[in-house]
């Protein structure tokens, strides 16, 4: 069996060449030598208000032709409807016999759904945030789900943390629309995580060593703030293990201060 890259009108098929069928008289047809060739144009992908659709367009071999989608009974009509969005397998056969074979994909249009998001960020180690989705389009009739939750009928969540959540909205139909909203602590670099270094991790130890101050390396001095986004996932590793502030500085952090700069750091590591 032989195989082609079809480059045709609308999109390209990869083709492939069915058997040979033996004609009246004697006469045998070599379908590896065929000419026959398929084409999709008309291309409808389908969303919520509309099925998907595609006309095949067979030229080469010997015609009439006949068309078959999916491995189906091959049909005289070259158009096919009432598609969803998937990778369908599409057949021509001339009046020889030959089969040429292809497949398309269908791609999921819009669902008509838009959406707009209003929250509020939470508290750091609280479940203080709220996420409220306001829906239109659709028919109209909507039901929310949090994270592939369960659906409700109310378009806000409470008590949400911070973290990456996915909002889906779905109407009446089943048609659906997802975004992704990201609930922050809204801690300050300057305001709360800069004072907390600085007060902490910037002192002279007992044996006389700097401690982030500039004599460790310029790289891992805390009073620039660049140097401290740039290293902050370290930060948030040393001071969630106490191996920062170093032992014997006489310095040490609450849990609440290795928390915010641990809520700082999930945060992005704004400069803010």
């Amino acid at each position: 069996m032989k195989k082609f890259v079809i480059y045709p009108l609308f999109v390209s098929l990869l083709i492939y060449v069915g058997c040979s069928n033996s004609s009246e008289e004697d006469l045998t047809i070599d379908c590896d030598t065929s000419d026959l060739s398929l084409q999709v144009s008309n291309v409808v992908n389908p969303d919520c208000e509309t099925e998907g659709s595609f006309t095949l367009m067979a030229s080469g071999g010997t015609s009439p032709y006949t068309y078959s989608l999916d491995e189906g009974d091959f049909q005289s009509s070259s158009e096919f409807s009432g598609l969803a969005a998937k990778t369908y397998t599409l057949a021509v056969m001339d009046a020889d016999g030959c089969i040429f074979q292809g497949s398309f994909e269908l791609t999921a249009g819009p669902s008509g759904i838009t959406l707009t998001v209003d929250k509020t960020n939470s508290e750091c180690t609280s479940n203080t945030g709220t996420i409220t989705v306001t829906a239109s389009g659709g028919d109209g009739s909507f039901t929310y789900s949090l994270d592939g939750g369960s659906e409700q009928t109310e378009n806000t969540f409470n008590s949400v943390g911070q973290g990456d959540y996915e909002v889906t909205v779905t109407d009446g139909t089943g048609c659906s629309t997802t975004t992704s909203v990201k609930i922050t602590t809204n801690i300050s670099l300057s305001g709360d995580i800069m004072p907390i270094l600085q007060a902490n991790c910037l002192e002279t130890s007992s044996g006389g060593g700097g401690c982030h101050n500039g004599d460790n390396g310029s790289t891992r001095n805390w009073t620039d703030k660049n140097n401290v986004i740039d290293k902050a996932e370290n930060i948030k590793t040393r001071t969630g293990n106490g191996s920062m502030p170093q032992a014997g500085s006489g310095q040490s952090l609450t849990q609440a201060e290795i928390d915010m700069i641990a809520c700082w750091v999930d945060d992005g590591a704004l400069d803010n």
